[in-house]
């Protein structure tokens, strides 16, 4: 087997073989999204990315995405200070020691189910030796970088093989958030809705109810250029509501890009014609991923709107279509999310510091992981 190499988005988005690396969970490292990494636009432009590849470029063995992040973008979904100081046991840390200590740092796997793809079907053996050839240059480009740790974000906390093979290579594990996902396994809305507690069903109905006697319409379209701006534009009241940085800009051109490289569709709400609500989901193989939200809170004060937008409209269009199989709700609002049914994926924050003061800080804020 070629010793483990590096590649360009674009030299890797136009293999075959890594687009057979990927599964419906790995839309954010499928060619399609690579494509819209390579637009360079949006609040999260990591300072470098690649794919780290094992194997003939015709029959890849295995493949790792590598994204680069310093304090050039301040989301803590990219930033590893930032998910580190959520523990408990760092919140008495300052934000900028942590920073100082930790970036820049290497991402691996993505922001979303990090892991290492292997080929379907490879030899079990050769698989895990090309896993760990990826993890070691992983460490290795990072060193090279400049890099002061190198992580995987969510890592699922059930991949045993990948979890050993992290800890042989020196990565500490440290919790993350549960992912969310909904299985849209029932045969319309009204069986999804007999499978809830009697009175989660009647507090939907209300909510619906809600909305119908305000008056507001809610619909289901294709994100493009008809409503990118828009849609934009509620996204950033979100971000400015959680004081992220993000400009409605940046938002707006991520938007463009999204909708030109990836299936893309919004669930809206409007009242007198005014657009006050909207869920943005990306569409790969049988799975919507929930991606942004955005509201109007002065239009839609006073009606749920997260949970219609959010949850209900998502889920009936869902039950009512036979391709979509499973809905990716990602992290945080367990309760809400467990309420409406989902399955909370137990997931893990896999480190390893590069520097003696990056080790010393993980030392500081060592956390109980995902069993």
């Amino acid at each position: 087997m070629r010793e483990p190499r590096l590649l360009d988005l674009a030299r890797a988005a136009a293999l075959p073989s890594w687009a057979a690396l990927c599964g419906p969970a790995d839309l954010f490292c499928a060619p399609r999204w690579l494509a819209v990494e390579q637009d360079k636009v949006g609040p999260w432009v990591p300072a470098a990315h690649g794919c780290l590849v094992a194997g003939e470029d015709d029959d890849l063995t295995a493949g790792l995405t590598v994204l680069a992040f310093d304090r050039a973008v301040d989301d803590d979904t990219c930033r590893l200070d930032k998910m580190v100081r959520e523990l408990p046991d760092a919140r008495h840390l300052p934000a900028d020691e942590l920073a100082d200590a930790l970036l820049p740092s290497l991402m691996c796997g993505g922001w979303f189910n990090s892991t290492v793809l292997t080929r379907p079907g490879a030899d079990a053996q050769e698989a895990a030796a090309a896993r760990r050839g990826l993890i070691d240059e992983a460490v290795a480009t990072a060193r090279h970088q400049g890099g002061r740790a190198v992580f995987f974000p969510f890592l699922d906390a059930g991949d045993t093989a990948l979890r050993d093979d992290l800890r042989r290579a020196g990565f500490r594990e440290l919790a993350a958030p549960a992912r969310h996902v909904l299985d849209a396994d029932h045969r319309d809305h009204e069986a999804y809705l007999a499978a809830l507690p009697s009175r989660r069903r009647v507090r939907i109905r209300k909510e619906l109810r809600l909305f119908s006697e305000a008056g507001a319409v809610t619909g289901h379209t294709a994100l493009d250029g008809s409503n990118v701006e828009r849609v934009a534009a509620l996204a950033h009241n979100l971000e400015r509501k959680y004081e992220q940085t993000s400009t409605l800009g940046q938002l707006t051109e991520w938007f463009e890009a999204i909708a030109k490289h990836v299936p893309a569709s919004v669930f809206t709400a409007e009242l007198d014609g005014r657009l006050f609500a909207m869920t943005l989901w990306l569409h790969h193989e049988d799975r919507l991923y929930g991606f942004h939200a955005g509201f109007d809170y002065d239009i839609g004060r006073g009606l749920p709107m997260y949970s219609v937008i959010g949850y209900h409209l998502p889920i009936a269009h869902a039950c009512s279509d036979p391709a979509v199989k499973v809905l990716e709700y990602g992290t945080s609002a367990d309760h809400a999310k467990l309420l409406r049914g989902t399955r909370a994926m137990p997931q893990l924050l896999a480190v390893k510091p590069l520097t003696p003061r990056a080790e010393a800080v993980l030392d500081a804020v060592a956390s109980p992981a995902a069993g």
